[in-house]
């Protein structure tokens, strides 16, 4: 059984987003250093730098991907408290990192109804954890893959 403390589940969902953002600006980093050295008409010299210096970011981006899928492990048994369009608009926020207008467009909603379950939804998290006074435990490695 793992526990997860509750104080702070709003915490925990905010550096899930934020280790996903993070690796996202990562990953699009190493790929434009990706398109310059294969458009660079420079020397094969500058070319070993350049892939020498993705060897370390690649190897930067594996280590915040760990922490990321820990980080979000965690934040996936909070919202198991959630379901429906609630559950769906927090994912997207916090586990995918989208953006508010974005969630909107791809769930065809305008932004109001968007930020109407992210309101309820974070409610339902409040109500629930509180009732635990400070813990909820996730019986099983099931409720984290919801």
């Amino acid at each position: 059984m793992k526990e997860v403390m509750i104080v702070d589940c709003l915490e925990m969902l905010l550096k899930a987003r934020e280790a996903e953002l993070c690796v996202q600006a990562e990953i699009e980093h190493i790929e434009r250093l990706h398109r310059i050295m294969r458009t660079s008409g420079k020397s094969r010299r500058y070319a070993e730098q350049i892939a020498s210096k993705l060897a370390m970011l690649e190897t930067d981006l594996n280590r915040e991907i760990d922490r990321a899928v820990d980080i979000k492990r965690k934040a996936l048994c909070v919202l198991s408290a959630l379901d429906g369009y609630e559950r769906t608009v927090i994912y997207r926020y916090y586990i995918l990192g989208e953006d508010w207008s974005k969630i909107a467009e791809k769930m065809f909603f305008c932004e109001r109804q968007v930020y109407y379950y992210r309101k309820s939804a974070l409610k339902k998290l409040s109500d629930k954890y509180e009732s635990f006074k400070g813990k909820n435990k996730c019986s099983s490695e099931n409720e984290l893959r919801n």
